[in-house]
C-alpha cells in the first residue's frame, strides 16, 4: 500500500463504517485512478477539496434522509427539526425587535436608544434588526420547500450576533459572559443545523403558508405578552424574568415538552428540543450571580433558581426519551443512494 492510498484511507475513516464497508475500495479504486502512483519519497497526501468532499459526504449520510439506515434518518429529522424550531424563535424575536425599532423610531426626543436622527448609530442599527429579521423569510422559505433561499436569508439573518461580537471584540474584553454565549449560540446554531440539515438528499416539502407564518404570530403574541397584556405593565420583579423573549421562549418550551413527553412520538422532537433547551438554560444560569444584590435580587435569583430548574430537567427528560427512542445503531446499508 502506497503512502498516499494509505493517507487516503484514513480521511475515509470520516465516513460511517457500513459505509466504508459497501464502498470503501471502490472509493479508493477511483481516487488512485484519478491521481496515479505518487511515489511515497514527495510525500504525498489528499488535496483538501477532496477532504472537504468526503466530510460533506459524511454528514450527508449521518444526518440521512428517507431511505436512509433509521438510525441515521433520526439525527437527520432531529438536526432539521433544531433548525426550524430555533429559526421560529429567533424569527419571532427579531420581527417583535422591529416592532421595537418603530416605536423607538417615533419617540419623542433628541436621542433614542437606537441613536440620534440621522446619526450612523441609527443607521447601523436599523441596518442590523432588518437583518436579524431575515431569519423569518429564512423558516418560510423552507417551510415552503425553497432550501437555497431559506440559507442565504439565514446567513443575513446571522448579522445581529455577529455585529455583537465584533463590537465586543472591539471594546476590548476577550471573554463573552455566559448570557452573551448563549444568544450567539441560539442563533448561530440554527442556522449551521439548516446548511447541514436541509442537504441536497432531502427532497423540498411545500408546507402549507400557515405554518409559515408562524413566527409572526409568535412576534405578535410577544408584543401582547410583554406590552400589552396587564403583566406587561406590571412592575414586578417576580414578573420580570417571565416577561422577556427568553422568558416567553421558556414558558413556550414547557408547555410543548410536556405534550412531546407525554405522547408517543419518534426521537426527533425530544432530541430537538432538548437541545434547545440549553439555549434557553444558559442565559438564565448567568442570573445566579444576582444572590446577594438585595432584594430585588433575590426574587431574580429565587425566580431563576425555579427556571433553570424546569428547563434541566425538561431537558434532561426530553434528551433520555429521544436517546431511548432512537433506533439501534445496526446495518446502515439504507444509505446506498446517497451519492459519493
Amino acid at each position: 500500500m502506497t503512502l498516499l492510498e494509505q493517507r487516503y484511507r484514513s480521511v475515509l475513516r470520516l465516513l460511517p463504517a457500513s459505509y466504508r464497508a459497501e464502498r470503501e475500495e471502490e472509493m479508493v479504486d477511483a481516487f488512485m485512478e484519478m491521481y496515479g502512483d505518487a511515489p511515497d519519497e514527495i510525500s504525498p497526501r489528499p488535496p483538501w477539496s477532496e477532504i472537504a468532499s468526503v466530510l460533506a459526504l459524511s454528514v450527508r449520510i449521518r444526518l440521512g434522509a428517507a431511505g436512509s439506515a433509521p438510525r441515521f434518518l433520526a439525527w437527520g429529522e432531529t438536526v432539521r427539526l433544531l433548525a426550524l424550531i430555533g429559526l421560529a424563535f429567533q424569527a419571532a424575536v427579531a420581527l417583535s425587535g422591529v416592532g421595537d425599532l418603530l416605536r423607538g423610531l417615533s419617540a419623542d426626543g433628541e436621542f433614542h436608544f437606537f441613536g440620534a436622527p440621522g446619526s450612523p448609530k441609527r443607521l447601523l442599527e436599523i441596518v442590523v434588526t432588518i437583518a436579524g429579521a431575515c431569519t423569518a423569510v429564512a423558516f418560510a422559505a423552507i417551510m415552503r420547500g425553497r432550501p437555497r433561499e431559506a440559507k442565504i436569508a439565514a446567513l443575513l439573518g446571522v448579522l445581529p450576533p455577529v455585529h455583537f461580537l465584533i463590537e465586543h471584540v472591539v471594546a476590548g474584553d476577550p471573554i463573552l459572559p455566559l448570557e452573551d454565549v448563549a444568544h450567539l449560540a441560539s442563533a448561530v446554531v440554527p442556522v449551521i443545523a439548516l446548511l447541514a440539515g436541509f442537504h441536497a438528499d432531502v427532497p423540498p416539502v411545500r408546507r402549507p403558508w400557515w405554518l409559515a407564518l408562524l413566527p409572526v404570530g409568535g412576534a405578535l403574541a410577544l408584543q401582547g405578552w410583554t406590552q400589552v397584556l396587564p403583566w406587561g405593565r406590571v412592575d414586578s420583579p417576580w414578573m420580570f424574568l417571565w416577561m422577556d423573549p427568553a422568558g416567553a421562549g421558556i414558558a413556550v418550551f414547557a408547555v410543548i415538552g410536556v405534550l412531546v413527553l407525554t405522547r408517543r412520538s419518534s426521537s426527533s422532537w425530544p432530541l430537538a428540543l432538548s437541545v434547545y433547551g440549553l439555549f434557553l438554560l444558559l442565559p438564565r444560569l448567568s442570573l445566579l450571580a444576582y444572590a446577594n444584590e438585595g432584594e430585588v435580587g433575590t426574587i431574580l435569583w429565587v425566580t431563576a433558581c425555579g427556571q433553570c430548574a424546569l428547563l434541566g430537567v425538561l431537558s434532561a427528560a426530553l434528551a433520555f426519551t429521544g436517546l431511548r427512542a432512537l433506533p439501534p445503531a445496526q446495518a446502515a446499508l439504507g444509505d446506498r443512494f446517497v451519492r459519493p
